[in-house]
């Protein structure tokens, strides 16, 4: 496996993963991703606001994705999109995504990261992998985007 930066190429492989998980990713969450895209797709700088990765398997496969955006309400970096190929999944494919998120992140001298999850019947496993990661549960907000969706909000102290 290998990582790289999101490639035009990537967009459709990228929704297919994504439609797999219809509890992670209902229709209003993968609704926010086109916009996200023209801003993930345009030229890179090292350390600029926004970045999209994808995990490459050994077929040269698409086999995970995650990406950063700047929150400037909150004034931190946000992660968000993270997924694993159905059958990929506890193979440290998120984990090696996250931490490459991380890294770019430490590089630009920022302290703290936040990410949102959906917390809903079925999603148990998302929010305890953040747990085992290192990520400190910061807020549960019920009924967020709508009638059992909740917003669950961790953060990650960067050393």
């Amino acid at each position: 496996m290998h990582i790289r930066l999101l490639e035009h190429k990537d967009q459709i492989n990228i929704e297919k993963i994504m439609s797999e998980y219809p509890l992670q990713f209902p229709t209003f969450i993968i609704d926010q991703y086109p916009v996200r895209w023209s801003k993930f797709l345009v030229p890179r700088e090292e350390n600029d606001a926004e970045g999209y990765y994808v995990a490459i398997g050994d077929n040269d496969e698409t086999i995970g994705h995650a990406g950063y955006l700047y929150n400037e309400e909150l004034g931190l970096y946000e992660i968000v999109g993270v997924v694993v190929k159905k059958g990929a999944q506890r193979q440290g494919i998120g984990a090696a995504l996250i931490n490459t998120i991380l890294e770019t992140i430490k590089k630009m001298n920022e302290k703290e990261i936040i990410l949102y999850t959906l917390g809903h019947v079925g999603n148990e496993d998302t929010i305890q992998f953040y747990n085992n990661i290192g990520f400190e549960l910061a807020a549960y907000e019920r009924d967020f985007f709508r009638t059992d969706y909740h917003r669950v909000t961790f953060t990650k102290t960067l050393s």
